[in-house]
């Protein structure tokens, strides 16, 4: 049977050159010790020398035997040479097969290297490779692992086509019991409905799987009830029997996306295996996806309807102002009345008659009670109407959507009962009985107008918004989704963090030791005549001379001018990034044709102007072709992967030794437009324009290369991503400082950073009117009396540093996402005393920044 190949040519060299270690790693690997030169000068002639040296480098990395090493390396040989004192030899000439055997037998032999032969070294491997293919079976991640459990053991492993043979093995094997795991609990019944996917329907000429993958992007009641019955669809299936929890979620999800990319003919060409475990695996991740999407519809429509109200209620306001300054006119014309009539003993009532008629005095009095009389409920009290709009669609959610709350929340739990009795019995009135608990004190007048009587549409409005913010905080979860479950569902168990670099394991760790810095750092600051509230920040002056203009002029005109598509493909010659867009499907580096077609599908990407018109200006590569490269390479890993390449490449160059150490970084958001719909697109209140946009997260660090990038809604606040792009970028950089504007900042985010070992700099608006916390009593700092709010609540941080521990280690640990927790616990209700702890951690950690900032400035 003939070996099955997975790499590229380029991908094979790059695994075996060491031309491309730094110098740093080149020296650590081949520089030989006085034992190792004793050895190497025992043979005879400076060939026999100079070819036993090379082995023993080449054993060392990339780990390989010299028949196995097809790549010539003049950088090794001349290293290698100098330290034996050689001229410079053609290694060719060591060439005779025997030498060569026996060479490599002495290095085995005095350097305890072994060789790969044993069955048992095969069959430990092939298990630790069917293993790590259940989470992840990208081909030269794998290839990598090999390589590197095979170095650990001290095992020179054979050719590079041999460990794609095996790997290429162990990835069939692990796909298959990742299908018997899908498969194991499937019914006949569900097999069925799994097949009736494939019809066509004659109203849509589409078959039902591609009407499942059709999700609308526009925010209103029909994208709800179309998405609702998708949802439904799915729920039929009764596929959330089949127990997924033992498959890896990453490697879960890639085969969920494989199940999204292909159409009804692709799963037709499948073996039934395949075919089922790929639907499944899409139909389970799709409906937790719909699920959300259904609460995230619901949001922006309870959004469009607030905003609608504040717009409605602010131009109330307006007219109100200039009615009760007309009455104000009114009342002081009156009182001059009144005073001219005292004045001159006449009959008040005749000067009033004077000014206006009494008709219009009482009228003026009506309107002025009307201005003055009305409580200030907000935006509520101008959408009334807006309760038949919901109407449209929120008795479908409250089919179609189970809820599970905490104590705190039942109140609202038991309104959406009340509502849902109320569309199955038809009935229009609401008991006057019914409980109001969920109602706050602001709207209790408008859902209870009158004593006896509950007014349906304010009690709905209430019922739903208090739906979505009781969601938001996390005291109501949603079955079923992915975003929006209990947050203990997300986390690691206690007894699982462990051997974190940089999680102090109890909260008398965390506390000894920011107690005597933060305390030290007050005592510092209070022997200083630098003040917070007297804070004079200046713009910093620029550092580089204005000499430095001409320089940079010649710079600029001795770069050649050049094509972007041409400095693609230069760079990708340099770094092969490319190579990282492999097939989602079969793990295939792209061949030389799909490299210019992936080229040209990153522009039209990139520079916005599109597929269709990139495959017009480009000859020879068609808008297939291009949808084809952007539908099956163009995914997240593949991406992530690909910049990671380019970022490393050039953290090892010397001339960018000069920008930085690409230990700091900054992240900062851009709001873009977006012209078609989508369900991240919104307005943003904060902006003039009502244009719909989403914010674009960048993060940079000072090597000048952008090592991470999130597309995230325009109205969520940056801080909840500041995480992100210290965690999830994937490169070589060593980030140990981070610096963001005032949006990427928070009192938890200055807490989290803390334990996850980075120092958090943000630059904080309006930071005259911060103040600082003390852990001791403030009367401790009597100079500080006006500086120190209050006193560090150390003991919720005590009760709660348990679940502070799991947060934080679930985060570093990549089980779940830091922008998803960090959104949780920022939304989270006063009451809840994790979320309260993080923050009481937090103002320890900006407290001590603060005094630093200042001092220091």
């Amino acid at each position: 049977m003939a070996m099955k190949r997975i790499l590229t040519t380029s991908q094979r060299e790059q695994l075996l050159s060491v031309d491309h270690l730094s110098e740093e790693d080149f020296k650590a690997y081949f520089s030989f010790s006085d034992y190792d030169l004793e050895v190497i000068n025992q043979h005879r002639g400076k060939v026999n020398k100079l070819g036993f040296a090379i082995q023993l480098c080449l054993a060392r990395y990339p780990g390989c035997s010299l028949s196995n090493w097809p790549i010539k390396s003049t950088r090794l040989t001349s290293y290698v040479s100098r330290q034996l004192h050689l001229d410079a030899i053609d290694l060719n000439s060591y060439d005779h097969r025997n030498t060569r055997a026996n060479h490599f037998n002495e290095i085995l032999e005095v350097f305890n290297y072994h060789r790969f032969g044993s069955a048992n070294t095969q069959k430990q491997l092939i298990e630790y490779l069917i293993e790590l293919a259940l989470e992840n079976d990208d081909s030269i991640y794998l290839m990598k692992k090999t390589i590197d459990f095979l170095t650990r053991k001290r095992i020179i492993f054979p050719s590079i086509a041999t460990l794609e043979d095996i790997i290429s093995r162990c990835r069939d094997k692990a796909e298959n019991n990742l299908f018997s795991i899908l498969l194991c609990s499937l019914t006949d019944i569900q097999i069925e409905k799994l097949e009736s996917l494939f019809q066509i329907y004659e109203e849509t000429k589409i078959t039902k799987l591609a009407w499942l993958k059709d999700i609308p992007g526009k925010a209103n009641p029909e994208s709800f009830m179309s998405i609702c019955k998708k949802v439904e669809v799915i729920a039929s299936m009764g596929l959330g029997t089949i127990n997924v929890s033992h498959i890896n979620r990453n490697r879960f999800l890639q085969l969920a996306r494989l199940g999204e990319n292909y159409d009804a003919y692709d799963f037709s060409r499948f073996e039934l295996e395949k075919r089922y475990s790929l639907l499944i695996a899409f139909l389970v991740n799709h409906h937790q996806y719909l699920i959300d999407q259904l609460i995230e519809i619901n949001d922006r429509i309870l959004a469009s309807i607030k905003r609608k109200g504040t717009r409605d209620s602010q131009e109330q306001l307006k007219e109100k102002g200039k009615l009760a300054t007309k009455k104000l006119e009114h009342y002081a014309s009156l009182i001059d009345a009144l005073h001219f009539a005292k004045d001159n003993d006449s009959n008040p009532f005749d000067e009033i008659e004077r000014i206006m008629p009494w008709e219009d005095l009482v009228q003026d009095g009506e309107e002025a009670k009307k201005i003055t009389g009305n409580k200030n409920h907000g935006y509520l009290e101008m959408v009334r109407n807006k309760a038949n709009y919901l109407r449209r669609y929120t008795p479908m959610l409250l089919r179609t959507l189970s809820f599970k709350a905490t104590p705190a929340a039942n109140p609202v739990l038991m309104a959406l009962t009340q509502l849902t009795d109320l569309h199955n019995s038809g009935k229009r009135k609401i008991p006057a009985d019914t409980s109001t608990d969920f109602v706050s004190k602001k709207w209790k007048s408008l859902v209870r107008p009158e004593e006896g009587k509950i007014d349906r549409s304010y009690y709905e409005l209430v019922a739903f918004t208090e739906l979505k913010n009781n969601i938001r905080s996390g005291d109501i979860s949603v079955e079923g989704s992915m975003i929006h479950r209990n947050i203990d569902d997300y986390l690691v168990d206690l007894s699982a963090c462990i051997d974190s670099e940089t999680i102090p394991d109890t909260f008398e760790d965390y506390l000894k030791d920011r107690e005597i810095i933060l305390d030290l750092q007050l005592q510092f600051y209070s022997t200083v005549d630098k003040r917070i509230s007297r804070a004079n920040l200046k713009k910093l002056e620029k550092v580089t001379p204005s000499e430095a203009e001409i320089y940079r002029k010649k710079l600029y005109s001795i770069i050649p001018k050049i094509r972007l598509s041409d400095l693609l493909i230069e760079v990708d010659s340099w770094t092969n990034f490319s190579q990282e867009f492999s097939h989602d499907s079969t793990g295939k580096p792209p061949s030389e044709q799909e490299r210019k077609i992936i080229f040209a599908a990153l522009l039209g990407l990139g520079m916005n102007i599109g597929l269709e018109k990139m495959a017009q200006s480009t000859p020879g590569i068609s808008y297939s072709q291009l949808a084809n490269a952007k539908q099956w390479r163009f995914y997240k890993e593949a991406l992530t992967r690909a910049q990671s390449v380019l970022v490393n490449y050039q953290l090892k160059l010397p001339v960018a030794d000069f920008w930085g150490e690409g230990k700091t970084t900054a992240s900062d958001g851009m709001r873009v437009p977006v012209g078609v719909s989508a369900l991240k697109s919104d307005v943003n209140p904060h902006y003039k324009s009502m244009e719909k946009g989403a914010t674009m997260i960048r993060s940079i660090n000072d090597r000048h290369t952008t090592h991470h990038i999130e597309v995230a809604s325009t109205n969520t606040r940056e801080a909840t991503h500041t995480l992100d792009g210290l965690l999830y970028h994937e490169t070589d950089l060593d980030i140990e400082e981070h610096f963001t504007d005032t949006n990427g900042y928070s009192d938890q985010v200055f807490g989290m950073t803390a334990l996850l070992g980075f120092d958090f700099e943000p630059r904080i608006r309006n930071i005259k009117k911060s103040q600082l916390f003390s852990i001791k009593s403030p009367s401790y700092y009597p100079n500080l009396s006006e500086d120190i709010s209050g006193k560090i609540n150390v003991k919720i941080i005590e009760e709660n540093y348990d679940e502070i521990k799991r947060i934080a280690y679930s985060i570093q640990t990549g089980k779940v996402s830091s922008s998803l927790l960090l959104g949780k616990l920022g939304s989270y209700a006063r009451k809840n005393r994790v979320a309260l702890a993080l923050r009481e951690l937090g103002r320890i950690e900006k407290s001590i920044f603060m005094i630093d900032y200042i001092t220091d400035s």
